[in-house]
């Protein structure tokens, strides 16, 4: 069961409407869509908390910077008193593309800053993960500059279904479990 969904991105205005902000982007909307708010304010985290299927379940945006993602999950878990099997963390994936999802229950940081940093600082790789296709990226752009960009008119024009069909996962995550949730989403991912 999921406790603790974590949203990857960095803060400030700056990185607002970055593609390696979508993380925070899909925990942001579905607070909102559940009409929560982001009432804990700590200074490594923010965190909402709704009832989801009568329990606590939280959810939190790092305010430590991308890299550091680990320090802010640590202390929300030690908080909490969440294990990493209950973390559900989402962050963007230059390599799927823009508008797809795949779902793991485990699994390597795939080179993203943000997982690799909660893999180090929990010390394991069992933690589920969802990730958000925002590739692919284009010829002759490095991934580092590329993930930092702002989405583009045409990929802002489709971000609101893609948010959509986020948080249709995470709802399915909830309701109907892991496993279903994945063989629902992932199917959709190509």
């Amino acid at each position: 069961m999921i406790k603790l969904v974590v949203g990857l991105g960095n803060p400030g205005d700056v990185y607002q409407m970055t593609r390696h902000n979508i993380g925070f982007i899909l925990v942001e909307r579905y607070v909102e869509k559940r009409r929560g708010k982001f009432t804990e304010q700590k200074q490594d985290y923010h965190l909402a908390t709704l009832k989801i299927r009568s329990l606590a379940t939280y959810f939190c945006k790092p305010m430590t910077f991308m890299n550091l993602s680990g320090e802010a999950v640590s202390a929300a878990m030690k908080l909490h008193k969440v294990l990493p099997s209950e973390i559900l963390a989402v962050s963007d994936d230059f390599a799927l593309p823009f508008g797809k999802l795949r779902l793991r229950l485990s699994g390597s940081s795939g080179g993203h800053n943000g997982l690799e940093s909660i893999v180090q600082e929990l010390g394991t790789e069992s933690f589920p993960r969802l990730r958000m296709g925002i590739g692919p990226v284009p010829e002759g752009v490095a991934w580092e500059e590329f993930v930092l960009q702002r989405f583009t008119d045409e990929e802002l024009d489709a971000l609101e279904e893609y948010i959509k069909l986020g948080i249709q996962c995470l709802d399915a995550a909830f309701y109907k479990g892991l496993s279903l949730a994945m063989n629902q989403f992932n199917s959709q991912a190509g």
